[in-house]
């Protein structure tokens, strides 16, 4: 009888704890596409030029394309050449998740490791990298 009412006791506590876990579980970082509109506002206040996009280009190839591809089309990380991006594609949106990481991915940040300044240079490479409506289209 004592093994009947703690698994009845385990079973309730289970099922209340689940649902306490689901909506942690909500407010998780989604894995879809989506916007994080607290970054969107946030300007690159660096002109996209050729050194700048060079600068990110060394970052880059130094740190991400292990995971992101040569191109940064992708393969074990997300593609950064789709005009939509999963975390959002303004530049502040970018900068945050180069600076901050995604929770629960691969994708650490390098806030503590590199400049502001070098992180916006990674933005601009980034935004060189996207392909254009024409171009997805194959014209």
């Amino acid at each position: 009888m004592k093994k009947i009412i703690a698994l009845v006791m385990f079973s309730l506590w289970s099922l209340f704890n689940s649902g306490v876990y689901a909506e942690e579980a909500k407010d998780a970082h989604k894995p879809h596409q989506h916007r994080h509109p607290e970054h969107t506002k946030i300007k690159n206040p660096l002109a996209m030029s050729e050194q700048s996009i060079a600068e990110g280009r060394k970052f880059f190839e130094k740190h991400c394309m292990a995971c992101h591809g040569k191109a940064g089309t992708g393969g074990i990380g997300s593609d950064l050449t789709s005009v939509a991006r999963k975390h959002g594609s303004s530049d502040g949106e970018v900068f945050h998740v180069i600076s901050d990481g995604v929770q629960g991915t691969a994708m650490r940040g390098f806030g503590n490791e590199l400049s502001e300044k070098m992180r916006w240079h990674v933005v601009n490479y980034l935004n060189s990298l996207k392909k254009s409506e024409k171009n997805k289209m194959g014209q």
